[in-house]
């Protein structure tokens, strides 16, 4: 995994000065260490830990974050979100979180608000839109589970399914069905999707105006397979998107 200095809204970080050298992110903490590691973090945050609910799409990726009255930190950093009761019993809502973690320790993490006016829910957005968060290995690690398959036997595989898609006269993507839509994993060379200017990590909620969010990947792939023409992508975080597909 590369190192990355982010630069982000002066409102919630300073930008990183290009001078200076990058800070030591440690050692890759692996997926199957981090996950448990972060959700220990998180869930100390919360008002009832045994009721969390967390979502994993993106892997973690060493780089630094400066924060506006810190030094800069360094670490393998992700977001994702989770959702958890509150003081009156009821869920929350589904809210962003930040992790960082450097040589096998959680140096930073934050949970944002519903509201949405905090630090993480300034602070990841950006990051995906700046394609620094990058789809996850696989599932969650769970103990006893089958591991994970690595960062790039994922890639490989989402790759794969993308360029075949493309070559099947699909729009060129391959991704993976969460309760909140389609998280894209790949995007084929050439295809209508990469020509639509759609990225790897970004969120699919809506085809042509029909929720996606809980839908399982052969009911998306009916979907997708079942309309001709130009298509319309409700992309998290971006809006509509349409894609140009060539005629049949």
């Amino acid at each position: 995994m590369r190192r990355l200095i982010l630069c982000l809204p002066a409102a919630m970080l300073l930008l990183a000065a290009d001078k200076t050298p990058a800070p030591d992110p440690g050692p890759d903490p692996t997926w199957e260490r981090a996950v448990p590691l972060a959700e220990a973090a998180i869930k100390s945050e919360l008002i009832d830990p045994s009721s969390a609910q967390f979502e994993w799409p993106y892997n973690f990726s060493s780089g630094s974050l400066k924060g506006l009255l810190t030094k800069r930190r360094a670490g393998w950093i992700t977001c994702g979100w989770v959702n958890a009761k509150n003081r009156m019993g009821g869920y929350t809502g589904r809210v962003w979180f930040i992790v960082v973690i450097n040589n096998g320790v959680v140096t930073d993490s934050a949970v944002g608000t519903p509201d949405g006016i905090d630090y993480a829910s300034a602070t990841c957005p950006n990051l995906l839109k700046q394609g620094f968060l990058k789809p996850a290995p696989g599932p969650v690690p769970m103990a006893g589970a089958t591991p994970a398959p690595s960062p790039e036997a994922f890639a490989a595989a989402a790759d794969a399914g993308a360029r075949g898609a493309a070559a099947r006269g699909g729009v060129g993507i391959s991704f993976v069905p969460t309760p909140y839509g389609a998280m894209i994993a790949a995007v084929a060379p050439g295809s209508p999707a990469e020509t639509a200017q759609l990225k790897a990590g970004e969120m699919i909620e809506s085809i042509n105006g029909i929720s996606i969010k809980g839908f399982d990947s052969g009911t998306i792939m009916k979907m997708l397979s079942g309309s001709s023409g130009d298509v319309v992508f409700g992309v998290v975080g971006v809006g509509p998107v349409t894609i140009k597909r060539p005629a049949k």
